[in-house]
């Protein structure tokens, strides 16, 4: 297994051309050392978010500038691959939340500048990629009983079960 990767999941406000403004991301090394955000936001959301997201932010909310700086602390130095399920939402979220506006900004994140889909891997591995991780962890006999759906580290703990169960 890859040992330059970290897991990631993020909520976020709601979709919209301009980027996604992330409430909450987790990050999980492949040793299990977590980090867990909830972020300060006082945009627009969505209702769909209000009704299934905002009841699990309990946490103490961070700026995003003090997140940013918790996440290059846990991250550091090694640039390691950003893996997420259907990244191509949590990736244009943490480029907002480090202020990438363009390829010469890329340097400011610490992860490497190409994401990885754990969707595609599935799909190489010839598992539909179905858009329930919880039916798909059931498949794989990964207990989930205490998953909170939509709650960023209870999904990237998911995410890595379910990467270890595939990829070993």
């Amino acid at each position: 297994m890859e040992k330059n990767i970290i897991f990631m999941d993020g909520e976020f406000a709601k979709l919209k051309p301009d980027g996604i403004d992330l409430l909450s991301l987790a990050l999980i090394k492949p040793n299990g050392e977590e980090l867990y955000l909830e972020i300060e936001f006082d945009g627009e959301i969505s209702p769909w978010v209000k009704e299934n997201v905002l009841p699990n932010l309990k946490q103490e909310k961070v700026s995003k500038e003090k997140a940013t700086e918790l996440i290059k602390d846990f991250v550091g130095n090694e640039k390691p691959y950003l893996i997420a399920y259907v990244n191509q939402f949590d990736w244009m979220g943490i480029c907002k939340l480090f202020n990438v506006k363009n390829t010469e900004d890329i340097s400011k994140l610490p992860f490497f500048w190409a994401p990885i889909d754990f969707a595609s891997i599935l799909f190489e591995k010839g598992v539909k990629p179905t858009i329930n991780p919880i039916e798909l962890a059931k498949k794989y006999h990964i207990e989930v009983s205490t998953i909170k759906k939509h709650h960023a580290l209870d999904d990237a703990r998911l995410l890595k079960k379910i990467y270890d169960k595939v990829i070993k």
